[in-house]
């Protein structure tokens, strides 16, 4: 059912969003209408470069905001594309969320109006359910075993089923954003959280991920839907208290400016997908075409450029966002405990048989993280 209602959301989405429709909780007119004329630009362009045989020109959708590794790297990406086809492809690229978050990026690139696009896994898991053990809290020990898990051929053979099975896209790399894990910035009229009890009551930006919200829920915090590139002003004003991220986006968004503290239970990750859309895979001559055989390569070499780049900023990122006027709090290994108790519910409530994530999947990550 979820594939039949993916497929038929594709194929009305523009004419959704020009009725007033959203394709996400907190969707602005101003980004509905920037998805819009890029998908009829994108068409066009192809259009006229089937036609005259000129020039490919991929559209390439990402968070990603200027300053930070993340963006550094998806630089290096598409040089590395544009050298290798000799010219052949030219990608141009949309930043920090200008063509929308990535719920609406993923959901124009099934419709043809974009080629490349990034999402997180919670986020994507309103359309495919590939990557929800990536959001199992506790599952990964460290950025090195969620690295190690995706250079796993079998691990990415069966996500990349997964994913086009469910929305025809096709997986070009995986990252871990921020490298280390998780924290919560917040702020809280209690102080500084050190157990997952004093989150309660706190109002949390959550991306919709039914494993998150579980999440939550343990710690006595509600949940609120929410746009990241909302989250400043939502922070500012009070409609939310915190937000769960990685520590280098969360700095180089601004987010400091607006949380008092932090506190890092040390239990998941934000794993992250770039995706190619069918229209991409046309374009490029489809799968297994030179062109498209470049890309890939071109992706799965980002994974540990990024994660190069990713560590060198790790090294002082902490003393940043300290030096911003946020308390950091690491909690002690007995209170590392009960956040990591706290998260159990998720794998009793969504791993096994007919449930998010199957027990397979889960018992190969474990057996890959006994190395680290």
């Amino acid at each position: 059912m979820k594939k039949i209602l993916m497929a038929a959301a594709a194929l009305v989405f523009l004419t959704a969003c020009g009725n007033g429709g959203t394709a996400d909780t907190g969707t602005t007119a101003a980004q509905t209408t920037a998805a819009q004329t890029q998908a009829e630009a994108a068409e066009t362009e192809q259009q006229g470069a089937e036609t005259s045989g000129d020039t490919i020109i991929l559209k390439y959708a990402a968070a990603e905001v200027p300053g930070t590794p993340e963006n550094e790297a998806n630089l290096k990406f598409i040089e590395n594309i544009e050298e290798r086809s000799g010219g052949r492809i030219k990608v141009e690229y949309y930043h920090s969320s200008q063509l929308g978050n990535d719920k609406q990026v993923v959901m124009s690139a099934m419709g043809g109006g974009l080629d490349i696009v990034k999402s997180a896994a919670g986020n994507l898991m309103d359309y495919s359910n590939a990557l929800a053990f990536t959001d199992l809290p506790g599952l990964f020990k460290s950025q090195k075993h969620v690295r190690a898990v995706f250079q796993d051929q079998e691990i990415r053979d069966w996500v990349a089923e997964q994913v086009k099975n469910d929305i025809n896209m096709i997986p070009v790399n995986f990252d871990i954003d921020g490298g280390a894990a998780r924290a919560l910035f917040y702020n809280s009229k209690n102080g500084v959280a050190k157990v997952p009890e004093d989150m309660k009551g706190l109002k949390l930006r959550t991306t919709g991920s039914e494993i998150e919200m579980a999440l939550f829920e343990q710690w006595g915090a509600a949940s609120v839907p929410m746009n990241f590139n909302e989250l400043y002003l939502a922070l500012q004003q009070g409609t939310v208290d915190g937000m769960y991220g990685h520590a280098i986006g969360t700095y180089g968004n601004k987010l400091c400016e607006v949380t008092e503290y932090c506190t890092v239970p040390d239990i998941s990750y934000v794993v992250t997908v770039q995706l190619m859309s069918p229209a991409c895979i046309e374009k490029l001559g489809g799968e297994g075409s030179e062109l498209y055989n470049i890309v890939m390569e071109a992706g799965k070499e980002l994974e540990l450029y990024k994660d190069e780049l990713i560590n060198e900023r790790l090294a002082t990122i902490m003393d940043e966002i300290t030096a911003a006027g946020v308390e950091v709090y690491n909690p002690t290994e007995e209170e590392l405990e009960l956040w990591r108790a706290s998260g159990q519910v998720a794998w009793d409530n969504y791993v096994g048989e007919g449930k998010d994530v199957p027990q397979e999947i889960v018992d190969k990550v474990i057996a890959i993280g006994e190395g680290f």
